[in-house]
């Protein structure tokens, strides 16, 4: 029930969400997420058609796969959507502009689940925009990457809780599973991340823009590879582009790219603490680490020693690390990730407004002068203080989490919210 790969499978909450909704749903999210693993191995559907760039239509409903033409598996599907069923149709943005007119005619007379299912950015502004047939009548989900808490409930079954926190993060794609064992130590974990990401990363940057009929501009190219070389501001981005492309870049204009990309899931934000300014940073890490070794090596065109590439990359880990494991409680404390700069603090977990936790995260060991430090610079919070160590003295005042004792806390919270899934 979930992504898998030698023998691991993780289940993801998206699946129940979908499973448990009614009515019609738009399953949207960049590619190579798993969204078509996702519905086909783990939402029971009756009937599943895929739309080919061609504009073929397949019938995988049964056994095997049939060639449908668009005018048979329009009448086809008039008759399904009349019962009680539940109907997906994957890459539907492929098929002719009036179909969305169709499903417009023929919602009122349906008592169909119908899942549509596409990847490409313009999908969701098709569909979600205020001229769109479909607007109102459809409940959009997004998949993105693998969220932090079903990494770590299916993670844990299977190493041990500081390496399963290693990992998560370098994980959460998809797509790496079936390039990566697990049960390998770090250094050889990198290794084949290193090896894996080399060739796949542009071309899931590449079909993000190749659907949207506009070629993966500089520009856009540009742009990630200065938000992976830690300029997290649109003026930093702006100045770094201007020096790359020799031309003058308004911040403006790089903010109107920035939003497109945070639209398509490539980039995501978090608030400055207090402020109205933002900072950005890749969604994916293996999009990051992909373009980050890139800048610094030419990894993509140049034979790089591998030597150096993996020991950069191992640089990379515990940041990684740091910002999985603030996300990881943000979703556990259904709260919003700030970050204060000054003082510096690793997270903010902010409610309705109101800081519910300030987070302090260690890759390592923690000693009792760093828990002070943290206890200092976090005197004017009136919330809860966090601090994840590998290991640590308990002081008063802080709540100490080893990775063990998040892991026992997610079996804990998370033990009746679903099934073991069987391995598969």
């Amino acid at each position: 029930m979930g992504t898998m790969s030698m023998g691991i499978i993780i289940p993801r909450s998206e699946a129940e969400e979908i499973s448990r909704s009614k009515g019609w749903i738009l399953v949207f999210g960049r590619r190579k997420t798993g969204k078509t693993f996702l519905l086909r191995k783990m939402v029971p559907h009756d009937y599943y058609f895929f739309v080919t760039r061609g504009g073929e239509i397949f019938d995988a409903s049964g056994g095997e796969v049939k060639t449908l033409p668009y005018s048979i598996f329009l009448e086809r599907l008039k008759q399904f959507l009349t019962e009680e069923r539940t109907i997906v149709i994957d890459e539907f943005q492929r098929l002719p502009d009036e179909f969305l007119d169709f499903l417009h005619y023929i919602k009122p007379l349906s008592k169909a689940k119908l899942v549509l299912v596409g990847s490409s950015i313009q999908v969701s502004r098709k569909i979600l925009s205020k001229r769109s047939p479909l607007l109102g009548i459809i409940k959009p989900i997004r998949i993105g990457l693998i969220k932090p808490v079903d990494m770590v409930l299916a993670l844990s079954r299977e190493v041990g809780p500081y390496k399963t926190l290693q990992l998560a993060p370098l994980l959460r794609d998809p797509w790496i599973l079936e390039f990566v064992d697990y049960r390998k130590n770090i250094e050889e974990i990198v290794k084949q991340v290193v090896q894996a990401i080399r060739y796949s990363c542009k071309g899931l940057i590449g079909e993000v823009f190749l659907e949207e009929d506009r070629e993966l501009t500089e520009r856009y190219e540009a742009v990630l590879r200065a938000i992976a070389d830690g300029y997290n501001t649109p003026g930093l981005v702006a100045n770094y582009v201007s020096n790359v492309m020799r031309g003058v870049f308004k911040s403006h204009d790089v903010k109107k790219y920035i939003s497109n990309l945070l639209e398509m899931g490539l980039v995501k934000r978090k608030r400055v603490y207090s402020k109205k300014r933002y900072l950005y940073q890749l969604d994916s890490p293996l999009l990051d680490l992909f373009y980050f070794l890139d800048v610094k090596f030419g990894f993509y065109e140049i034979d790089t020693p591998q030597d150096l590439l993996i020991s950069k990359a191992l640089n990379k880990i515990p940041l990684y690390y740091e910002e999985f494991i603030i996300e990881l409680l943000a979703q556990i404390l259904n709260a919003e990730i700030q970050k204060s700069l000054k003082p510096e603090i690793d997270g903010v977990l902010v409610k309705t407004g109101k800081p519910v936790a300030v987070v302090e995260v260690k890759y390592g060991k923690a000693y009792r002068e760093d828990i002070y430090k943290f206890l200092a610079k976090t005197e004017n919070f009136k919330c809860k203080k966090i601090l994840v160590a590998k290991e640590a003295e308990e002081v008063k005042g802080v709540e100490l989490l080893t990775p063990l004792k998040i892991i026992k806390q997610l079996g804990k919270k998370y033990r009746d919210w679903r099934r073991t899934p069987s391995q598969s």
